[in-house]
C-alpha cells in the first residue's frame, strides 16, 4: 500500500470473488440462473466495482434490499435484472418502471397500491411466507394464497414475473430445522403446482439462498429457475460449524497500519475505564483503526490482529478511532508497518467467522459492519484497479 494514507482500508480481492462464483455455479446443474445479493454494498465490498465484475463474468441477475441501492447500480451502468428483495412504498411505483428495476410484492393489498399508484408496468416478483415470518403471502392457507396471488397477476399495471420464498434454518443440520426446511421447501412447490395446474405460470421461481443451494440442492434445485448466492459469494460461511461442499475464499481484507509504539511499565493501564493493566513491562503499538470504523468495541482485550506474521493481542478497550495492541517481542514493527485485521499473514490468518465466534454474532453483521469511512481498495490478481472512496 506505498503511497496511500495509512490509517485503515479493506482490500477488495476480484480474482478471489470470480474463484467462488465458478465453485457456486458448480453446485447447480448449468440450466439455473444465479441471483447475486449485492445488497447493503455488495456485503461491504463495493458494489459499484462488485456489479460490474460479476456483469463481466456472465451474472446478469442481482438483489439488492430497497430502491436507492437499485437506482445506484442502475447510475453505475448495470444492465442486469435487479430484484428489490423488501418493502417499497407505492408511490416510487413510477420510478421502479422507470429505472426498471423488479419489485418484490410483499402482500395483496402492497400489489394493488403499487398498481394503483403506477403509470407503467410494474415488474414484480410475489413473496411467499412458508416460514419465515417476515414478509409475504401467507401459505398455510393454499386456497386463500393462490386467489391471492391470481389477484395480483390479473392488477393493472402489475407485470408478475415470479414467486419466492426464504428459509429461515437452511444453514442447520439440526433434525427439527431439516425437517422445518423440507416444510418450507414442500408449501413453496405445492403452491407453484397448484398455480400450474389453473394455468397460472412464472418466468421465475426461486427459495434456494446460500445455504439452500448448498445443503439442499439435490432436494429442489431443479425446480428452481435462480438460486439467491449471497454470503458464499464474498468467502463466507452461512454457518462456520458446517462444512461446505465447495472451497471458497474471503473476498474482504482489513487491514490498517502501526501509528505510534511505545513502552508499557508494568503496572500502567491502557484505554478509557482502565480494563488492561500491564502485569510486566510491554511494547504496545497503537493503529488508527476503531469503533467507527466498524471494528467493534466488543473485541476489547479478546480479539487480536496480525503484524510480521504473528497474533498481537487488542489491549484495553477499542477506542472510536484507535486500538492498541501487544507487539512485545515481535520484530521489525515500526510506525508505518501494516497491521491485518482481516486476513491472512504469514501462516496466520483471522476471518470475519473468527471475529464473530469471538462476541456471539455473524460474518454478515462483520463484513457489513465495516464503515464507508473506511476506502476500499479493488485489486484483481494482486494489483490495484481503483482505490473507492465515499
Amino acid at each position: 500500500m506505498d503511497g496511500f494514507l495509512k490509517r485503515a482500508w479493506v482490500e477488495i480481492h476480484l480474482d478471489r470473488l470470480a474463484y467462488n462464483l465458478s465453485q457456486l455455479k458448480s453446485l447447480t446443474d448449468g440450466s439455473t440462473e444465479i441471483a447475486c445479493v449485492v445488497k447493503a454494498n455488495a456485503y461491504g465490498h463495493d458494489d459499484r466495482h462488485v456489479v460490474p465484475f460479476l456483469e463481466t463474468q456472465g451474472i446478469r441477475f442481482f438483489a439488492v434490499s430497497n430502491i436507492m441501492e437499485a437506482k445506484q447500480l442502475r447510475d453505475a451502468g448495470c444492465k442486469g435484472d435487479i430484484l428489490i428483495l423488501g418493502y417499497t412504498p407505492p408511490e416510487y411505483a413510477s420510478e421502479l418502471s422507470e429505472h426498471d428495476i423488479i419489485q418484490t410484492a410483499v402482500s395483496l393489498d402492497h400489489a394493488q397500491a403499487l398498481s394503483q399508484c403506477a403509470e407503467k408496468p410494474v415488474r414484480v416478483h410475489i413473496a411467499l411466507d412458508t416460514g419465515m415470518g417476515r414478509i409475504g403471502i401467507l401459505t398455510d392457507d393454499i386456497h386463500t394464497c393462490i386467489s391471492e396471488i391470481e389477484q395480483i397477476a390479473r392488477l393493472e399495471n402489475i407485470q408478475a414475473e415470479g414467486i419466492f420464498t426464504h428459509f429461515a434454518s437452511a444453514d442447520s443440520y439440526l433434525e427439527e430445522d431439516i425437517k422445518y426446511t423440507r416444510k418450507q421447501l414442500d408449501s413453496f412447490f405445492e403452491i407453484r403446482e397448484a398455480l400450474e395446474k389453473r394455468g397460472l405460470t412464472f418466468k421465475h421461481y426461486h427459495c434456494q439462498n446460500s445455504a439452500g443451494a448448498t445443503f439442499y440442492t439435490t432436494y429442489s434445485e431443479k425446480k428452481n429457475t435462480l438460486v439467491r448466492f449471497g454470503i458464499m459469494l464474498y468467502g463466507l460461511y452461512p454457518d462456520v460449524s458446517l462444512e461446505l461442499p465447495v472451497s471458497l475464499k474471503p473476498v474482504m481484507d482489513f487491514k490498517s497500519a502501526v501509528s505510534y509504539i511505545k513502552t508499557l511499565k508494568k503496572g500502567q493501564s491502557v484505554s478509557y475505564g482502565r480494563t488492561f493493566t500491564a502485569h510486566k513491562d510491554m511494547t504496545v503499538a497503537t493503529i488508527p483503526v476503531g469503533y467507527a470504523d466498524g471494528y467493534s468495541r466488543q473485541l476489547s482485550n479478546i480479539g487480536e490482529v496480525l503484524v510480521n506474521g504473528y497474533r498481537a493481542k487488542i489491549l484495553g478497550r477499542i477506542c472510536m478511532d484507535q486500538t492498541m495492541i501487544d507487539i512485545t517481542g515481535i520484530k521489525g514493527v515500526s510506525v508505518g508497518t501494516e497491521v491485518t485485521l482481516i486476513g491472512t499473514d504469514g501462516r496466520e490468518t483471522i476471518t470475519a467467522d473468527d471475529l464473530a465466534q469471538l462476541y456471539g454474532t455473524i460474518g454478515y453483521e462483520i463484513i457489513c459492519g465495516i464503515n464507508k469511512r473506511v476506502p476500499r481498495i479493488i485489486m484483481n490478481d494482486g494489483k490495484i484497479v481503483h482505490i473507492a472512496e465515499y
